[in-house]
């Protein structure tokens, strides 16, 4: 039996809409298309932080779903989401620059190696998974949630479940 690799996970879920419309996969290489589907019908469209092999898909090609699928995944891109929540507007600018700051003056973080876009009401922060090496394992959300909640303090960690979805830019 060979080794899982990276290259295996093609797919992601998606959600055109809003994230009740969930339930279907797509090869990560055909997102733009799905971008560009979503802004000519001037919907949301929303995405799994997680990517999924061909045993995912099997599984929602019998279940509908992904609620239940304890199998492997993998991450290309680790979002740090900052919401709103009680605070104010000028408040949650101030965490999401805050976390930015963090990165490049205490991380050495390259700018070009995340992407910061406005969610809605809070900030999503986009890092490439070049900066963690995470590797693909059923307990990677586990991982990846224990792993930013002590780096980033405040950010939501719901995001980082095994079926969590995030709103895609553009």
């Amino acid at each position: 039996m060979s080794a899982i690799s990276d290259s295996d996970f093609l797919y992601i879920e998606y959600a055109i809409g809003g994230p009740q419309s969930r339930g279907s996969l797509l090869e990560k290489v055909k997102l733009p298309e799905l971008i560009k589907q979503a802004n000519v019908e001037n919907k949301a469209l929303y995405r799994s932080i997680y990517l999924y092999n061909d045993e995912a898909t099997e599984y929602i090609s019998a279940k509908n779903t992904l609620k239940d699928f304890y199998g492997e995944r993998s991450i290309d891109n680790i979002l740090i989401d900052i919401d709103k929540q009680d605070n104010s507007d000028e408040q949650t600018h101030a965490n999401a620059k805050h976390i930015v700051w963090q990165l490049t003056d205490e991380m050495a973080i390259p700018h070009d190696a995340f992407q910061c876009y406005f969610s809605g009401t809070g900030y999503h922060i986009v890092l490439t998974n070049e900066l963690f090496n995470f590797t693909p394992s059923t307990n990677l959300p586990f991982q990846v949630k224990e792993t930013m909640v002590k780096l980033f303090e405040g950010i939501d960690p719901m995001v980082y479940i095994r079926t969590g979805l995030y709103r895609v830019a553009h």
